[in-house]
């Protein structure tokens, strides 16, 4: 409990003495009188004395109680905690209001939302009152400040608060302290309060700094999470790998079960050519992954949604996910090798030919549409005597024995690489370590390899390895179905490559096969939005190419690195950079639509420019718009398209508990909390209660005054 004029208390303390003091000095003495006997006038004084003694002991723990009562109103009492920062400003203060404005605000039911109660909860904080100045600032992916300083208008304030609505964003409390920290240090010397309002979800509130704003600041956490949390959501839909037409591919769709109990749900797949369903139950607190498996002919953009049926939860809007993909025609190789073509065994034989047999198009059914030079999987390429204006278009770049590459060569090689195609590099000789090391000085930070070849002049003298270890649970390994893949490829001697030295072990789990001398046979690691990997072994003097396991792995391979830079989902509210394919030129004329969810609210879908360095047009659109579907047309075809939507940890309502809040998170810090209830039950109306019963004492010493006179 708190008082709001602790003064009164001692005071009352003081003055609780008065009515004993008041008994004391008044108590009759006796007097003398002469009666000629007392027998019966003894009876009657014994009688009386009780009757008085009691009378006064009743008398003076009424009138004590009354000044205490009086003393307890005065000095207004609350049975809360009082707030750190009142609704009632300070002259000349200066008040900063965070409201979290992300998805999960919109959860509640019965028209009641975290929002709506969020809304009423920061108005009163903007009373006009005083010369107060205060600043607001929506909190979603980035901050949004009402106005850009401090302002006197609050009620232009409070209309802004009204018309504000939660969006489909993930919260980042982060970027708003701080943009508050640096209001704060504008501001003159006085009172400084912030008040944030939200329901403090776990996964965005979870890391709160309060460090960041200054010390002289009174803080004030105000909590409108709903006593429900139950809550199903789509959380992801990916494909696995990138559609090629007419090929089967599986679709998987994440749903999750946020509540405690377990949940039937009906998944329905929408898409302009497929329309399917699934059921299932999610066990509590648990994620389940749906898997459709879906073919489609046509080349190019396609969208759809995914969406839950029949969901009643706190939270309808993560109930559908938006998603579109590119469909493309069957995979491209380009082997560059200076081996001759009819050098037979060779390493680049026997990649050609595997590439050729585990790649080929057959399932595609749009084969008519597309000319014969097209159907040619693998184009064999002589880096020394092809230059690079000569290399076809190709979605993998393979390299086996390419000699030394020209800055020409590795300089187009990077930039495919971050358009999101693919590089396999079978590396055997001196030169190509070499080759690594210039490639990566021109990628820089993007190229994160696990280890590191060493340029030593041992290979011829590296055989009879063995695979020692290798990760049976990804790509490419997972397609031979076997928990010990080692011991499937143990009977399998490799010969040539480069001794290796690992760079980071952070990065050691990009290493997914090691030889029997601890260097690295296979990793594969991202390179800006593609994929690359190198096989650390000499094909031609290894007997792996004419074992079973050979085949499949390399397949598996290629398209797993073509599959890496499949297309994204991206975040509302978040930077978006999409990087346009070779036939989009830099004077192409590119058109905005929105094809579903809410357009953008200045009308304008980003900038796209040309980016020397990646040799492509590049789409830059720092702000999305809400859950949607979105595309850039040229000549009314789309040559892009985006699925916007909001992170899945958005979905999981459950928040932080008052201990953390002004515990853990807050450190030393005094800082205030109150919840809707609290807020409620801590309105100054304990004092109206304390003069009743104040008054209820005088009634009652009335009446014992009464009493005794009958």
């Amino acid at each position: 409990m708190e008082f709001l004029n602790a003064w009164a208390i001692g005071i009352g303390v003081l003055a609780i003495g008065a009515p004993l003091a008041v008994h004391l000095l008044t108590k009759p003495r006796p007097t003398a009188m002469p009666l000629s006997t007392i027998r019966f006038v003894n009876e009657v004084i014994r009688q009386r004395r009780a009757r008085n003694r009691l009378r006064d002991w009743l008398l003076l723990l009424l009138r004590m109680l009354c000044v205490a009562l009086l003393a307890m109103a005065l000095a207004r009492p609350l049975w809360n905690e009082r707030p750190a920062v009142p609704t009632t400003p300070e002259t000349g203060s200066h008040r900063i209001i965070l409201m979290d404005q992300s998805l999960s605000m919109m959860a509640g039911r019965g028209g009641v939302t975290a929002w709506s109660t969020a809304v009423a909860s920061a108005l009163p904080f903007l009373n006009q009152s005083g010369d107060m100045r205060a600043a607001v600032i929506l909190v979603g992916a980035k901050p949004r400040p009402v106005f850009d300083q401090w302002s006197p208008n609050l009620g232009a304030l409070r209309e802004a608060v009204t018309q504000a609505k939660p969006i489909a964003e993930q919260a980042e409390p982060r970027a708003a302290l701080e943009l508050a920290a640096r209001l704060f240090d504008q501001a003159p010397a006085g009172t400084k309060e912030l008040v944030i309002v939200s329901d403090f979800q776990r996964a965005n509130w979870g890391t709160l700094l309060i460090d960041l704003i200054p010390q002289d600041v009174r803080i004030q956490f105000q909590s409108v999470a709903q006593d429900s949390l139950a809550n199903v959501a789509v959380t992801d839909v990916r494909w696995d790998g990138q559609p090629v037409a007419g090929q089967a591919l599986s679709l998987h769709i994440d749903v999750a079960n946020y509540s405690d109990q377990s949940v039937n749900i009906r998944c329905a797949l929408d898409m302009s050519t497929v329309q399917r369903s699934q059921t299932a139950t999610l066990q509590p607190q648990s994620t389940a992954t749906l898997s459709e498996s879906v073919s489609i002919d046509a080349l190019g953009w396609h969208h759809g949604w995914v969406r839950l049926e029949n969901n009643l939860d706190v939270l309808p809007d993560d109930d559908a996910r938006p998603f579109a993909w590119h469909v493309r025609a069957p995979l491209k190789v380009a082997l560059l090798t200076r081996q001759p073509k009819n050098q037979i065994p060779s390493s680049s034989f026997y990649l050609e030919q595997s590439l050729g047999v585990a790649l080929a198009p057959n399932a595609w059914g749009a084969k008519d549409t597309v000319g014969d030079d097209e159907w040619k999987v693998v184009e064999r390429l002589n880096p020394s005597r092809d230059s690079v204006g000569q290399w076809p278009a190709s979605d993998v770049f393979v390299l086996d024995h390419p000699g030394q590459l020209s800055d020409e060569a590795l300089q187009h090689l990077a930039n495919r690489l971050r358009r999101g195609k693919g590089l396999l590099y079978v590396t055997d000789e001196l030169v190509d370590a070499m080759n690594l090391r210039r490639l990566a000085e021109i990628l820089g930070s993007e190229f994160q390899p696990p280890i590191e070849l060493l340029p030593d002049d041992v290979s011829r003298a590296r055989k009879d390895l063995f695979v020692r270890q290798a990760n049976s649970r990804q790509r490419p390994f997972d397609v031979l179905a076997s928990s010990n893949v080692a011991a499937l490829l143990r009977p399998i001697r490799f010969a040539g490559g480069l001794p290796t030295k690992t760079i980071a072990e952070g990065l050691r789990s990009l290493v997914l096969a090691e030889l029997s001398d601890t260097s690295s046979l296979l990793y594969i690691t991202r390179v800006g939005a593609g994929s690359m990997a190198v096989l650390n072994t000499d094909l031609g003097r290894s007997n792996w190419p004419v074992q079973p396991t050979f085949l499949p792995v390399v397949g598996e391979l290629i398209q797993g690195l073509v599959g890496q830079g499949a297309q994204r989902q991206a975040n509302c509210g978040e930077p978006l950079v999409r990087s346009f394919s070779e036939s989009v030129d830099r004077d192409a004329t590119l058109v905005g639509r929105t094809i579903a969810g809410p357009p953008p609210q200045d009308g304008s879908f980003g900038t796209w420019e040309w980016n020397a360095m990646q040799g492509a047009l590049v789409w830059n659109w720092q702000e999305p718009a809400g859950a949607g579907i979105y595309a850039l047309d040229l000549d009314s075809v789309p040559e892009m398209m985006v699925a916007t939507s909001t992170p899945a940890v958005e979905s999981d309502l459950s928040t932080l508990p008052k201990e953390i809040l002004t515990s853990r998170l807050s450190g030393t810090r005094k800082v205030g909390y109150a919840t809707v209830e609290s807020a409620e039950s801590t309105t100054d109306q304990l004092w109206n209660w304390l003069i009743l019963a104040c008054l209820g004492g005088l009634v009652m010493e009335i009446a014992a005054l009464r009493w005794s006179r009958m």
